[in-house]
């Protein structure tokens, strides 16, 4: 192949990254790690094959012009040969920030976050000011679990670039995962006033508001998020939840059965629709939500508890044991399995069993005591055990 020739594919190739933004220097890559697909994925897979085989310098890193080539590569989801491309071009051309920053962003790609936040280190020092460097070695910060140290890069990213859009919206997640939820929502007011349409920014901000007791706000963010995307589940989901909190039952259940319809193997909201028809009285409901639950995690601890309260409301009792049991064997730290069981073996007259289960119940969790003492069954039980080990210890 000739000059020319290979100059025309390298010019294709340059002008497809450009069309889909990526760049052909420091790339642009795009939110989620999305790669290309179909006919302009082909198209980039095409023309780096016929490259290679015309320069096998391009593939190699040798060429100045490899960039494009490693840029190509990162395009379609093909990081090893991206990242072999870009450390020989570091070798070549130690003083190229784009070589550096795609470095950087590949190894964030391969999962490799101490080796991006060196990477993007580099490429700080050859450019101070980039915003770009900042937000994505905040994200290897992320990665590497130092959310004090991506938080600052994101800020640092917002200041040389207070429009850089998914800065914003990853401090506040950031900032949520902290704990800082008040410092949270004003985040996702940065990222709403740049941005109305994000669903997920609502989203993250009635999380925000309803950790921190605003439980309107938040589910006026959750309506938002909805408005903007309605098969956004987890926005269905949240509500749900507040709904649940809140006593409005009949709402709770509308929300989880749309959030099971996006996600028909949600065992969480599964459950938790559960929850809510047992809270509307409507027992059958609940277990078979809870049948379908376990049928798909089937070692699910919690929903084996609820069930067994059904099962008890509608008459049960020995199901209800049983599952209360069965419970304990999956998870043999959860307290309120062996208060259950008690409950019941004391209603049958199992004495020795329920003072046994008691027993347990509270090692587990010592505030069951005051709990079993107003009850006038466990409260006797307790009295008995007192009376017991009295007399054990003269």
């Amino acid at each position: 192949m000739n000059a020319n020739a290979e100059d025309k594919l390298l010019g294709r190739l340059a002008g497809l990254l450009e069309w889909q933004g990526l760049g052909t220097a420091a790339l642009t890559p795009r939110p989620r790690g999305g790669r290309l697909h179909g006919e302009d994925a082909e198209e980039v897979a095409s023309l780096l094959e016929q490259l290679a085989r015309a320069d096998v310098g391009l593939a190699a890193g040798r060429r100045p012009r490899s960039l494009i080539f490693g840029n190509g590569c990162f395009a379609i989801g093909r990081y090893a040969e991206a990242l072999a491309v870009y450390q020989a071009l570091a070798g070549e051309r130690p003083q190229d920030f784009a070589v550096h920053f795609n470095l950087g962003v590949t190894h964030l790609r391969r999962r490799q976050p101490e080796e991006a936040v060196r990477s993007l280190t580099r490429a700080l020092e050859l450019d101070a000011f980039s915003a770009p460097a900042y937000y994505q070695r905040g994200n290897a910060m992320d990665d590497m679990g130092d959310g004090v140290a991506a938080l600052d890069d994101y800020a640092t990213a917002i200041g040389l670039d207070p429009h850089y859009l998914q800065a914003h919206y990853n401090r506040g997640i950031m900032l949520n995962n902290l704990g800082r939820y008040a410092e949270a929502i004003e985040a996702f007011d940065d990222v709403v006033a740049l941005r109305p349409d994000i669903s997920n920014a609502y989203l993250n901000r009635g999380v925000a508001r309803d950790e921190t007791g605003d439980t309107g706000g938040a589910i006026a963010d959750y309506d938002l998020a909805l408005q903007y995307n309605p098969d956004n589940a987890d926005a269905r989901f949240n509500r749900a939840r507040i709904r649940y909190r809140l006593g409005r039952y009949r709402e709770a259940v509308s929300d989880y059965t749309a959030a099971i319809e996006l996600r028909p193997n949600d065992v969480e909201a599964i459950n938790n629709r559960g929850l809510a028809y047992d809270a509307l009285g409507q027992y059958d409901e609940a277990i078979s939500d809870y049948d379908a639950a376990l049928g798909l995690q089937p070692d699910f601890a919690e929903v084996l508890s609820n069930r067994g309260a059904a099962l008890e409301s509608l008459g049960d009792v020995d199901a209800a044991l049983g599952d209360y049991l069965q419970a304990q064997q999956v998870v043999p730290g959860f307290a309120a399995a062996y208060y259950n069981a008690a409950r019941l073996y004391a209603d049958q007259g199992d004495i020795a069993r329920c003072a046994e289960q008691l027993a347990e119940a509270v090692r587990l969790q010592p505030g069951l005591y005051a709990e079993a003492e107003s009850d006038e069954t466990l409260g006797w039980v307790l009295d008995l055990t007192r009376m017991r080990d009295e007399r054990r210890e003269r």
